[in-house]
């Protein structure tokens, strides 16, 4: 996977090279306008255009798709931990509430509703990120 900071500098180059294209489109318009270039020429030049401008609008979108994905997956795990600490704390409140001492296993009433908790916390968790 690309690093945020290869990404961006992919971005930067894409956006110099459209803003070059755009400026070489620019400059043939004004050439033809002052200069006799064959229609099939000017229609060939017209199809290097977009043709790169297409190739500029892809990239841009892999790299906006990157940064989503690496978004989306940093909120993710922030998520999970902030939530696995969470029950973590519920878990030692309700052993000391029960007596449970430290190298007893969990009671199967504290299992069922850590189960019940975490499967809570996905589904929040999956509903905040992924907006499922």
């Amino acid at each position: 996977m690309l690093s945020f900071e290869k990404i961006e500098m992919l971005f930067i180059d894409l956006i110099e090279y459209s803003d070059q294209a755009n400026e070489r489109t620019n400059e043939m318009e004004t050439k033809t306008m002052t200069t006799t270039i064959s229609p099939a020429a000017r229609a060939a030049a017209l199809k290097r255009e977009k043709k790169a401008a297409a190739a500029a609008a892809r990239v841009a979108g892999k790299v906006a798709a990157a940064e989503k994905r690496a978004a989306a997956e940093a909120a993710w795990t922030e998520g999970m931990r902030k939530g696995c600490e969470a029950i973590e704390k519920k878990v030692q409140a309700a052993r000391k509430a029960m007596g449970v001492r430290k190298n007893e296993p969990n009671p199967s009433g504290i299992r069922d509703m850590k189960e019940k908790w975490e499967f809570e916390m996905v589904m929040a968790l999956r509903k905040e990120v992924l907006g499922k």
